[in-house]
């Protein structure tokens, strides 16, 4: 077997890497190999959470679990943006409704990372508002806003555009409908960023919102930043002087 040709085929197999990983029994980098093969796995029948577009070219570096009840004005606001600001059709429209009416089986993470697009290279750093619910046990429903600021020298320049995932579970399928609002970002989405954005440090050491599970340890999107800024929108341990503060942040 050569590295990084290792790829699972079947449920049998699948389950088989399954239990050896849950073991916790191999040299890291097994450990490693085996996980990205699952993840890879799961993500081609979107098993469980993960989603192609919060996998590659990008780190995610803090992840935080909402509460449908506490985190209330995080959901009302991705609400407001998507029935407000972004033209949808209504097939994604009515899912969106369905979702997002939903409060009992609702369910909400933050995902805060750096994205290179592969396209022009440009670097971002950004923060996923991803919310869900559990479909047929061992599927998910999916609405991804993720927020993103160009990163120019080592200064993040501010929100420049929101990508846009609907994605109800109908099978192994590309989400339902997908967008990219670059023009004309009104005040939701920076309402939303500047929220997300202080969630980033204010919940940076905060149990109840850290969302850790130890397999994140052996997958490969999940790191530390790979640069440190100068002048940030999110969390930077080492250098909080770097934080970039929001309107209502500054007139505080």
């Amino acid at each position: 077997m050569k590295a990084g040709s290792f790829q699972i085929d079947s449920a049998k197999q699948y389950q088989q890497v399954k239990k050896t990983i849950s073991k916790k029994q191999q040299h890291g980098k097994v450990m490693r190999f085996l996980m990205n093969a699952l993840e890879s796995y799961r993500q081609s029948r979107k098993l469980g959470w993960s989603r192609p577009w919060n996998k590659y070219h990008l780190t995610v570096f803090q992840s935080f679990k909402l509460n449908a009840e506490v985190d209330q004005n995080l959901f009302a606001m991705a609400h407001n943006l998507l029935e407000q600001d972004i033209a949808m059709p209504s097939s994604a429209m009515h899912f969106v409704q369905d979702l997002l009416d939903n409060g009992q089986q609702l369910m909400g993470f933050v995902f805060v990372h750096d994205y290179q697009d592969p396209d022009d290279g440009q670097l971002y750093e950004g923060v996923t508002l991803s919310l869900g619910r559990v479909k047929d046990k061992k599927y998910r429903d999916r609405i991804d806003l993720i927020f993103e600021s160009p990163v120019i020298g080592s200064e993040s320049k501010g929100l420049s555009r929101v990508r846009v995932y609907i994605d109800p579970y109908m099978g192994a399928k590309e989400p339902l409908w997908t967008y990219t609002l670059t023009e004309n970002l009104g005040s939701h989405a920076y309402t939303c960023f500047d929220h997300l954005s202080n969630c980033s440090w204010s919940w940076a050491e905060d149990n109840n919102k850290l969302w850790n599970h130890w397999t994140e340890n052996y997958i490969d999107y999940f790191a530390p930043r790979r640069q440190t800024l100068a002048q940030s929108y999110l969390y930077q341990a080492e250098h909080p002087e770097s934080r970039i503060l929001n309107k209502a942040e500054q007139a505080a």
